[in-house]
């Protein structure tokens, strides 16, 4: 089975649109098409269902994205077999916000430690702020964060978002209208630290509402957060997998919301004159890592809706 039919599948899945995947990996529309055709011919059933306004995953689409990633991954461990010369030593130093922190970065360190053993890393959780500060200073080498780190001299690797929504108690009763906006501002709302997406997201919010700035309380630990609204102390505009064990057990649940929500950026940056290997290997790797953790998700985690 041809990897690169099986990578085209993903990103489709990923981004869900055959353009956008095209545009990902730097070849025509009509090659993703092919591609996925030929895969679609191997395996003996369709992977997509289509339609001239939506694409959806077949229920042989949805089994296929835990299987390509798997064979993705094990490509990738094969080729490392065969460059047991090439292996990279040094320290890495990386900056994660609390989103990464609660989502995929302890499945990027796993990998990172099998296929690269020589390269001990050294962790640091701030805010995205924080981070362009400490990089722009060269106090870490990596920063995986929201925002694009402007000016010459910057590598920023664009990743698939997550999911925004807005979360409650998870034994709250659900009350009349609570799912339009003016309803859910009009309550103790809390979310990520100042100036994060999040944040922006919701001062946004009250602007397009038309309403003054309400009881917003700016939370820059997830832990913290989560433990307030289970308590009931407020409803929370936050990205959605990070708080993904939560929402499964009931200790949250999302509410409705009658406005779209902007996804929470991810991206990895560093420093384009980094003369180190390794550290263009890790970004790399955190992008891919970023990516893969992104198309496991299940809805309504999973920012990009399968549509055309």
């Amino acid at each position: 089975m041809n990897t690169r039919f099986v990578e085209a599948f993903l990103w489709v899945a990923r981004l869900g649109s055959f353009r956008a995947a095209a545009e990902r990996l730097h070849v025509t529309q009509a090659a993703i098409s092919n591609r996925i055709a030929s895969l679609e011919e191997d395996i003996g059933a369709r992977l997509f269902e289509r339609d001239p306004r939506d694409l959806r995953l077949t229920p042989v689409g949805l089994r296929l994205l835990d299987y390509g990633e798997r064979l993705l991954e094990l490509q990738r461990e094969i080729v490392a077999l065969g460059r047991p010369s090439e292996e990279l030593l040094g320290l890495v130093r990386i900056g994660a916000i609390e989103s990464v922190v609660h989502t995929w970065l302890v499945g990027f360190l796993g990998t990172l430690q099998r296929q690269h053993p020589g390269i001990e890393v050294q962790l640091t959780s701030e805010t995205t702020h924080a981070l362009h500060e400490r990089l722009q200073a060269g106090a870490i080498d990596i920063a995986l964060q929201t925002d694009v780190l402007a000016g010459p001299g910057f590598v920023n690797l664009a990743c698939v978002p997550m999911a925004m929504g807005w979360v409650g108690a998870g034994d709250a009763p659900a009350r009349p209208g609570e799912g339009r906006i003016a309803h859910l501002l009009q309550e103790p709302v809390l979310t990520m630290s100042p100036g994060s997406q999040p944040h922006q997201a919701l001062k946004q919010l009250y602007r397009q509402a038309g309403m003054p700035l309400g009881k917003v309380h700016c939370v820059s630990s997830m832990a913290a957060l989560v433990r307030l609204v289970k308590s009931g102390f407020g409803n929370a505009l936050i990205p959605l997998p990070p708080v993904r064990d939560e929402i499964e057990r009931g200790d949250l649940r999302i509410l409705d919301c009658d406005t779209p929500l902007p996804p929470q950026r991810i991206v990895v940056s560093h420093l384009e004159s980094a003369d180190s290997p390794a550290i263009r290997l890790v970004a790399e790797l955190a992008r891919t890592e970023s990516d893969r953790f992104a198309g496991t998700l299940p809805a309504p985690f999973w920012n990009a809706p399968l549509v055309g």
